[in-house]
């Protein structure tokens, strides 16, 4: 079986754990789903282009970094945070100014100069003004209430003709198409500007001095484009997480035709469960950190996602996840099956493909 093997060395990276928030925790070496959308953006890929990976290597050192985070929450509070105005409401961006700071957690009020500290008077004063008008807007837009309850009387009451009571309702929906638009243009569009800014310390997991050792098995199309572009291949995990690409090689993968000691071997590995299962007799792993499965750390790793539809128009996307162990494999007996082997020159590497 023909793969293309990736040595890489990373200085630091963080590979999210996506559950994580107040501390962004990493994983010990990046999940599948990582790798792939590296390989694509470096590819230049739109759409998915179905392959197996392997991942092992190890690192030098975690740490825990602090950082300011801005949150820009999903409405407008009048009564906490910072209040600040977009440059552009349609992009969330450290393009705004701020308007006003709330003094404590809670009781302040930005419209009603209750305990905040003011830093732009002149955008205050905008923000109150829109508040005021929306408020006239809401009084004034009752009377197409009375009046959508005037047109059921209307429409119950036989003496009333039904000429007259299409009129009443093309007048209804006149005023109301009036109201709509003068509430976008003067309200809506202005105070989609302003947003509910809340800044605060959270931290950050970061691996250092990484080493992995990658293999991907796909068709053969696919595998020319990773040769051909692995030097766009900049990053694995976030943007600033630079790549040092060792190596980028085809080889040839062979099963496991001999016992495999790994006595000298720092690398750990994903290895799906079913390997582990079908081979637990057959093979011996270790593992650096207490308890978990058979000696290993297990993980539901994400690799691939199809995209679905939700309420709103909005779409998620939905993954196929991959239990897996993380482990050291102390040795291998020979004929076990599915696992593959990459002998190359400075060793021979265990290939457990998702």
């Amino acid at each position: 079986m023909k793969a293309i093997r990736l040595h890489i060395k990373q200085n630091s990276a963080n590979y999210k754990k996506e559950e994580t928030v107040q501390n962004r925790m990493t994983f010990p070496l990046p999940p599948y789903s990582t790798v792939i959308g590296a390989i694509h953006k470096a590819c230049g890929y739109t759409s998915y282009h179905p392959m197996q990976v392997s991942v092992q290597g190890k690192y030098g050192s975690l740490k825990t970094k602090m950082y300011k985070d801005d949150c820009f929450l999903n409405s407008l509070n009048d009564d906490r945070n910072l209040l600040v105005k977009m440059k552009n409401p349609d992009m969330l961006s450290s393009a705004y100014q701020i308007v006003a700071t709330a003094q404590n957690t809670q009781g302040n009020s930005f419209e009603k100069g209750i305990t905040i500290n003011v830093i732009n008077e002149k955008l205050l004063e905008e923000y109150r003004f829109l508040k005021r008008t929306k408020r006239r807007i809401d009084k004034h837009k009752k009377i197409i209430n009375k009046m959508k309850t005037r047109l059921k009387e209307m429409k119950a009451d036989e003496n009333i003709s039904a000429e007259e009571v299409k009129e009443f309702d093309k007048r209804i929906k006149h005023i109301k198409a009036v109201y709509d638009e003068y509430e976008k243009v003067k309200y809506t569009i202005p105070y989609s500007h302003f947003r509910t800014l809340a800044k605060g310390p959270k931290y950050y997991e970061l691996l250092c001095d990484i080493e992995l050792i990658i293999h991907i098995v796909a068709d053969e199309n696919t595998m020319n484009d990773i040769m051909d572009n692995i030097g766009n291949l900049t990053a694995i995990g976030r943007g600033e997480d630079f790549v040092e690409v060792l190596e980028c090689a085809q080889t040839e993968l062979t099963e496991v035709d001999e016992d495999v000691d790994y006595e000298k071997n720092d690398f750990d590995v994903y290895m799906p469960v079913e390997y582990y299962e079908e081979n637990q007799s057959d093979m011996d792993i270790i593992s650096k950190t207490d308890g978990g499965y058979a000696g290993g750390t297990k993980y539901f790793m994400p690799k691939d996602y199809v995209v679905e539809q939700i309420k709103g128009g909005m779409r998620k996307r939905v993954f196929n996840r991959v239990p897996v162990i993380f482990c050291q494999i102390n040795y291998l007996d020979s004929g076990c099956k599915g696992i593959m082997l990459d002998k190359s020159e400075n060793g021979i590497y265990t290939v457990l493909l998702a």
